[in-house]
């Protein structure tokens, strides 16, 4: 049996995985990108869902903790270019060393969860890809 396809989904969409799929596409979108996930939010706790990179032992962050839990409280995308200098920081990997926070939201604007993407590299997320990455948050919002 073939999947059914809708003109309305995005080209990266599955919907047997809709999450991983927006994480693997997200994850090829840069190789600076190097570890890629999204984290769900339930009640006032982020629980990590797909990602592509090391593992993390941030498995569940409190809203307001971490620039994952800041961009929940905030209700705004972080970008974050060097890690180091910021003091709400949960440090994932020692070489990390910025960080780009996108919210998931639905049609009504209701944060649903988040796109978390650290990098190696300092300043590694300009307007171009916090605009491609804000793409597919729009679009996985829309289908959630």
């Amino acid at each position: 049996m073939t999947q059914k396809i809708s003109p309305d989904w995005p080209t990266w969409y599955d919907s047997k995985s809709p999450l991983g799929s927006a994480v693997r596409y997200v994850a090829a979108l840069s190789p600076q990108f190097d570890w890629v996930g999204i984290y769900v939010l339930k009640g006032k706790m982020l629980e990590l869902g797909p990602f592509i990179g090391a593992p993390s032992e941030h498995t569940r962050i409190p809203v307001g903790k971490g620039v994952c839990g800041t961009a929940v409280a905030e209700n705004a995308d972080q970008n974050i270019p060097d890690v180091r200098a910021h003091s709400n920081y949960l440090a994932c990997s020692l070489e990390t060393q910025s960080e780009l926070v996108v919210l998931i939201r639905d049609k009504k604007g209701k944060i649903l969860g988040q796109i978390d993407i650290d990098s190696h590299t300092r300043a590694a997320f300009g307007p171009e890809e916090e605009k491609a990455v804000r793409k597919v948050a729009d679009e996985l919002g829309a289908l959630w």
